[in-house]
């Protein structure tokens, strides 16, 4: 065998890992970003540089939020054809010509790089994605973190191209392997598999790598369980009340199932559990389990960039620890406590978070209108403040209650209407409702944080306890059912001390528990909810106290 031939063994074949980053697909998209590595038997370290874009372009901000890739970033762009030339050096420098080039997904990278070359192309490439097709037809998705993660690899958010070139050179051993079960073992031998036709071998409904049995071999209790990769790394964490029917959900569905949800699911090779005795009690587990294992398709609960806020009684101000000036809170959402404040300056950033926002004259003519049609906006002994939550709150007694959105779906909606007058006034209420709402939340959670609750699950006999304290359950247990809920610990401290003590993950734990206790009350199950040494909240009282929360 001569090396560097079209007969060495494929996986002794040294081959050029490329990817590329662009303003958008060609012909309309301009390079932002080349990164390459050579790879035989280890990867080199990636090398990438950044490309200047024509005068006059700019980065698409959907892209930049994609890549990270900013506009500062770019000063130390250079010239396209400076980094051909780089590119063209390290092909030339590989034993086989033309190079053998690996890039995922070819048909987005090969027209930029065609139009670099003008003619001269010393690239020989295959599409990582293409093979993958052809190996692994029943895959839910083939993309390059879900095939990542089908071979026991977890890769992050894959934003620059240093982080594509070292995720396809990982998926390019891997399907190496898969190629030499299948006869095909030199880099000839894989151009001619790739170009002969291949005879329709997808099922009609899905095939999911998680065996069949080990799903169904869950128990029917309530808990939580983890979506597991091959190498047993978490790529979920959910609850259930039946384990065994949540779990099998994700598998009975064949349509409309979310490009995400696949996605994770060509991953998901195993599971884990634990059984819970309620699955009130598999709710308030779930959130500290993400934290813990900060897997990478959970996005609710997670603590990554979050914090708490606290702010003066009327939300005029906030920040970041409880003060004398700020006592009240927490807030999870700063932009709605910001967004709070500029309305009641009457400041159009109340609803400009985003591009979607109305221009200045239809903010005007819509803030005018909410204050001509609530009188409680003219009231002269109150600030604007306080006159904007005692309108929200109003609005939530006359039943004006909005799902909750969260912001992105929120921008979603708004930026696909036209701005009226009518329009802003109705948001600016929404706002206002969503502030009054976030107060009385704050204040119960505060109260919450050091209570205990009793209550037996619908169709259950079995009556359970958990006390809360600092925000914590150290105590979870079977009781009597006819057994009131004890006196909390810490029911004593004063709601200073209490908010000094909150982080993010109590305030999801006491979130999460509001949640439960209005599920129970909804579902007519009997529970009662202790807060001091007074009587505990029985059902109708209990039902009363949330409605508000």
């Amino acid at each position: 065998m001569v090396l560097g031939s079209r007969s060495e063994p494929l996986s002794q074949v040294e081959v050029l890992v490329v990817d590329c980053q662009a303003t958008a697909a060609a012909p309309r998209g301009h390079l932002l970003e080349i990164g390459w590595a050579q790879v035989r038997n280890t990867v080199t370290h990636p090398h990438a540089c950044l490309i200047a874009l024509p005068d006059g372009e700019e980065i698409p901000p959907a892209v930049s939020r994609i890549t990270g890739i900013s506009e500062h970033m770019m000063r130390a762009a250079v010239d396209r054809q400076l980094a051909w030339r780089a590119l063209c050096y390290q092909a030339a420098s590989l034993t086989q010509q033309p190079a053998p080039t690996v890039i995922h997904f070819a048909r987005f990278e090969q027209p930029f790089l065609r139009t670099l070359g003008a003619g001269l192309f010393p690239l020989d490439v295959v599409c990582t994605r293409d093979i993958a097709r052809r190996l692994l037809p029943n895959l839910p998705r083939c993309s390059l973190r879900a095939l990542a993660g089908y071979f026991g690899r977890a890769v992050g958010a894959l934003r620059r191209s240093a982080d594509h070139v070292e995720a396809t050179a990982f998926v390019w051993q891997e399907l190496v392997r898969l190629l030499e079960t299948k006869g095909v073992s030199t880099w000839s031998a894989l151009h001619e598999w790739l170009a002969a036709p291949v005879e329709p071998t997808r099922c009609r409904r899905r095939l999911w790598p998680m065996p069949r049995d080990v799903r169904l071999s869950l128990p029917h209790a309530p808990g939580i369980y983890r979506m597991l990769r091959i190498d047993g790394s978490v790529l979920y964490v959910g609850k259930a009340a039946s384990l065994h029917h949540r779990v099998n959900s994700y598998f009975r569905k064949q349509n409309g199932v979310p490009e995400r949800l696949l996605e994770m699911l060509s991953q998901a090779r195993a599971i884990s559990f634990d059984v819970t005795p309620t699955p009130l009690e598999a709710a308030l587990l779930e959130p500290d389990e993400i934290k813990r294992r900060r897997p990478p398709y959970n996005v609710a609960l997670t603590i990554h960039d979050r914090a708490l806020w606290f702010t003066s009684p009327d939300l005029s101000a906030r920040s970041p620890e409880p003060s004398p000036d700020c006592p009240l809170g927490p807030f999870a959402s700063p932009e709605t406590l910001d967004q709070f404040v500029a309305l009641a300056r009457g400041d159009r950033a109340a609803l400009t978070s985003g591009p979607w926002g109305p221009d200045a004259g239809t903010f005007k003519a819509g803030y005018e209108r909410l204050c001509a049609t609530h009188p409680e906006l003219s009231c002269v002994d109150l600030s604007p403040h306080a006159k904007l939550l005692r309108l929200g709150t109003r609005l939530w007694r006359e039943g004006r209650r909005d799902r909750d959105v969260d912001e992105d779906e929120a921008n979603e909606t708004r930026a696909s209407t036209v701005w009226t007058p009518e329009f802003v006034q109705v948001s600016l209420e929404w706002l206002a409702l969503r502030a009054a709402l976030a107060r009385r939340r704050a204040i119960w959670l505060t109260r919450l944080a050091d209570s205990s609750v009793v209550w037996r699950e619908p169709d259950d006999g079995c009556a359970r306890l958990i006390v809360i304290e600092h925000g914590e359950i150290p105590l979870s247990a079977a009781v009597d059912a006819s057994a009131p809920p004890p006196i909390p610990p810490g029911c004593r401290r004063p709601a200073a001390a209490r908010r000094e003590a909150f982080t993010v993950a109590s305030f999801d734990r006491l979130r999460v528990l509001t949640t439960e206790l209005k599920r129970l009350i909804a579902a007519g199950a009997p529970v009662a909810l202790r807060l001091g040494v007074g009587r505990a909240l029985d059902e109708s009282r209990l039902a009363s106290a949330l409605w508000w929360v």
